[in-house]
């Protein structure tokens, strides 16, 4: 299926999602690109959200993902900036970290505080926020917390849980994968810290979240990652769900294990912001 066909697909599907109430919606601009700003109602919290959405580096939008980033507003209270970074194969890596630098940098022109932005995303978007968070490592300004769905960390599919969890993922393919990740790394070497973060430094690294289900190929992504981030003494909290299957946070407003995995992840940037 041509990429432009998968893309309409994906953006059709995310209309049917309910609508969420008491966050407003308006268009962004970084630089040359758009971005979605998601702001709950009545909230004067210093602070935000960037969140960057999944994909496959190929596929999605502000709009394919403004279900879960509106809820994550309402349910943190904290405004939800949601990035358009460009997609392969008009733009390999690293292209989508380039943008997403971008949208960190402009969230402090704003004015928003370092310690009180979490980074956030799912599947790519999850590995690219980690990325984001490493490649912060060393500077003045540090995010409060990173809190990844379902994150893809290793281009290379290396984890055990591609070939061994392959018939019981609902949602992912090995082949499918491996396309996205020759597509988006354009002939870099697929263990490249920029596209596949589980290989990078994680030294210095904030707070970090990760939610993950038994039943998708993804899953030994998540494990490893939490480990690495551990030895360096990363504060990792690792969420298992074993039924269920990658990225099911989308899914929120109409499954309620979805629900419940936003008010988890609203309860820890909580707990990780500093005090107002």
């Amino acid at each position: 299926m041509a990429v432009d066909h998968q893309r309409r697909q994906v953006l059709r599907a995310a209309r049917f999602m309910p609508k969420v109430r008491g966050v407003e919606a308006s268009k962004h601009r970084i630089g040359s690109r758009e971005a979605l700003w998601l702001a709950p109602a009545r909230s004067q919290s210093q602070g935000a959200v960037l969140y960057l959405h999944g994909g496959a580096y190929v596929l999605g939008s502000p709009m394919t993902h403004k279900n879960v980033a509106s809820r994550m507003a309402r349910q943190t209270g904290l405004p939800v900036l949601v990035p358009d970074y460009p997609l392969a194969p008009a733009s390999r890596c690293p292209a989508a970290l380039t943008d997403a630098r971008a949208a960190w940098a402009h969230l402090l022109d704003c004015g928003l505080p370092p310690e009180r932005i979490v980074i956030a995303g799912d599947s790519a978007g999850g590995g690219l926020a980690v990325a984001l968070a490493q490649s912060l490592a060393g500077e003045v300004e540090q995010p409060a917390a990173v809190v990844v769905f379902s994150p893809w960390v290793d281009l290379s599919l290396t984890g055990e849980t591609i070939r061994s969890l392959a018939s019981a993922d609902p949602v992912l393919s090995a082949d499918y994968l491996g396309w996205a990740a020759r597509t988006y790394l354009g002939g870099r070497i697929a263990t490249d810290p920029e596209a596949s973060p589980l290989f990078g430094d994680f030294a210095e690294f904030p707070p970090l979240l990760i939610q993950a289900g038994g039943r998708e190929i993804l899953l030994d992504d998540a494990i490893r990652l939490a480990t690495a981030a551990r030895a360096t003494g990363t504060d990792v909290r690792l969420e298992l769900e074993p039924d269920l299957w990658h990225a099911w946070q989308l899914f929120a407003g109409l499954l309620p294990e979805a629900d419940s995995a936003l008010v988890r992840a609203a309860k820890f940037i909580d707990a990780r912001l500093p005090a107002r």
